[in-house]
């Protein structure tokens, strides 16, 4: 996979970034999702390329995990969204447990 298609992709707008990955052949796609898939820091920009993916390239490629991640993608677009719309909580920090 080349290095500058990746950064394309993560520095792109989602409209060009969604044209970007449908340039891609079917199974190379499938490929470049579970390469971001296996990476924690890629794992949003997996989701978008295996919403993009034909079914059959994912598990010609995968398998089982194909499903397993056309579903993983599936369920997080649902949510998504909707962590767009709630604000989000502050979270604790060591400064403020350690003064008690």
């Amino acid at each position: 996979m080349p290095l500058d298609l990746l950064a394309r992709l993560l520095r792109s707008e989602e409209t060009l970034r969604e044209a970007l990955i449908k340039e891609i052949p079917g199974y190379d796609r499938a490929r470049l999702a579970f390469f971001c898939y296996n990476r924690v820091h890629l794992r949003a920009l997996a989701f978008r390329i295996t919403l993009l993916c034909e079914l059959k390239d994912l598990r010609l490629l995968a398998g089982v995990k194909g499903d397993m991640l056309y579903q993983q993608a599936t369920e997080y677009g649902i949510f998504e969204d909707r962590e767009l719309e709630t604000p989000r909580r502050r979270g604790v920090t060591l400064a403020r447990t350690a003064h008690g």
